[in-house]
């Protein structure tokens, strides 16, 4: 009877605690957009390719809530990062990452409450990951300016000014609590004449941070593991009272 409590608390504790997880985004499924001149096209699975025949152009990817493996109640606070399986051949743009949401009234940002803000991130040549074929976006370490996209401008100190996710909502806590209205991945923007090129998205996967877990969740977590404790304790108070072999001269 002990051992079935004991399993049994685990088990809820396990089943219904918070924890950090990750879903993958479908490319093909996410909407589509750009400037000038871009295809995207279909691939196998869900891949999709981004082609630009010149570095005047951009398209991105856009995902939103709803989508098949958005994280439910997303905001730029619990965003705990995403990691796409990409494919680029190489021009003279960057991929880059793009979170939109709307400005609730965040005083640093000096913008009018409602605009769209783009926190926008663009990769290296060689992407992130070592050029291993993957775009990382990393809420610690990733930079990001502040567009606003209502106005049309560049927040803070303009382009050149960056900060990490977590460097932004250390400036303005009130940051966290918005809503990721738009996933965007995408190639371009770089503004010069140059060859064409092309990115090819098999997936994108993001984690949403681990949720603070409730009381009662620790409390059967707790029971849990005190009950496995004092089961192994019992069992071994029980098996050092048996009597012991004499081993023979």
């Amino acid at each position: 009877m002990k051992s079935i409590f004991a399993a049994t608390a685990l088990l809820a504790a396990i089943t219904i605690c918070p924890a950090a997880f990750a879903d993958s985004l479908c490319p093909s499924s996410a909407g589509q957009n750009g400037s000038g001149s871009y295809t995207f096209t279909p691939g196998s699975g869900c891949s999709e390719t981004i082609s630009l025949p010149n570095s005047t152009d951009y398209a991105r990817l856009a995902w939103v809530p709803g989508d098949t493996g958005y994280p439910a109640d997303l905001t730029i606070g619990n965003l705990g990062g995403i990691t796409a399986s990409v494919a680029f051949t190489a021009g003279t743009d960057e991929p880059f990452y793009m979170l939109a949401f709307t400005d609730s009234g965040d005083s640093f940002l000096n913008t009018t409450t409602g605009d769209q803000i783009l926190l926008i991130e663009f990769q290296g040549s060689t992407l992130s990951g070592a050029g291993d074929g993957t775009m990382v976006l990393d809420p610690t370490t990733t930079q990001f300016n502040l567009y606003d996209n209502t106005l049309g401008q560049y927040l803070e100190s303009g382009q050149s000014d960056t900060n990490s996710l977590d460097g932004w909502i250390a400036l303005d806590p009130n940051l966290s609590s918005d809503d990721v209205q738009q996933i965007r991945l995408g190639l371009g923007l770089s503004g010069g004449s140059g060859p064409a090129e092309s990115l090819t998205v098999n997936s994108a996967d993001v984690t949403e941070a681990t949720a603070t877990p409730e009381p009662s969740c620790l409390l059967l977590l707790g029971a849990g593991l005190f009950g496995i404790a004092g089961l192994l304790l019992w069992k071994g108070r029980k098996d050092s009272s048996r009597p012991g072999l004499i081993a023979s001269c």
